[in-house]
């Protein structure tokens, strides 16, 4: 009796430890997983690593906010402030951690852009349907991009066919006269990839010159439209 009582303790502690034996180590299915940044050491790392202060804004997480334009994307991240001089493609500027417009630098996929009349990145000309992700680096970056990265880096990420086939469309109106509409498609082969897309917006504006202290320092009552 004492070695029949003996085996059956073996036996029920063994099966209380066998949960815990097999329970694998990683994590559990469908946790989200760390987003890998490139823009903050110019080598790929995940975005915890990264010493630099680094936001990532994902595909979906654009459709979720329906911006239209890229500082509608941005607005409300931690450090970024934007202005506009009236309207739907009017010049945006941009103010990060107290630096000036031209002081960021901003990049479509690892390429620098800006303006050849005011000198800054054209943000109320970037179509956001066609971005597939955007990097936010706040703090200068100076050492690894030059002195227009002083306070920090925006790299914009365009979609593209890598991902695999996908179909999207999208149509929105709005007040103004607004009309948007979009269509993306992309495939991938066994060693290339082909991506289409094509961005359309029209809406007849605001007045951005309101009295002689609006911006124009005249009276101009007409509508400032943008296509």
């Amino acid at each position: 009796m004492k070695h029949l009582s003996r085996l059956s303790g073996l036996a029920l502690l063994a099966l209380a430890q066998t949960p815990y034996a097999q329970t694998p180590n990683h994590p559990t299915a469908g946790a989200p997983l760390n987003p890998i940044v490139v823009t903050a050491t110019r080598t790929a790392q995940a975005a915890d690593r990264a010493l630099a202060s680094v936001t990532v804004i994902s595909r979906e997480q654009l459709e979720q906010r329906q911006s239209h334009t890229l500082a509608e994307a941005l607005d409300g991240q931690a450090g970024l402030q934007f202005s506009n001089t009236g309207g739907a493609g009017k010049v945006t500027t941009l103010f990060m951690r107290g630096t000036e417009s031209d002081q960021v630098l901003v990049m479509i996929d690892g390429v620098k852009v800006g303006s050849a009349t005011h000198g800054l990145a054209a943000f109320e000309h970037i179509p956001v349907d066609q971005i597939e992700r955007v990097e936010v680096v706040r703090g200068p970056r100076a050492s690894l991009y030059g002195s227009e990265a002083i306070g920090g880096v925006i790299q914009i990420f365009t979609r593209n066919g890598k991902q695999g086939g996908q179909q999207s469309a999208s149509l929105s109106v709005g007040a103004h006269d607004f009309l948007g509409g979009s269509v993306y498609m992309s495939e991938r082969f066994e060693n290339s990839w082909v991506s289409l897309g094509a961005d359309y917006q029209r809406t007849a504006g605001i007045d951005s010159c309101q009295g002689p202290i609006g911006g124009c320092f005249n009276t101009e009552p007409d509508r400032d439209g943008y296509k």
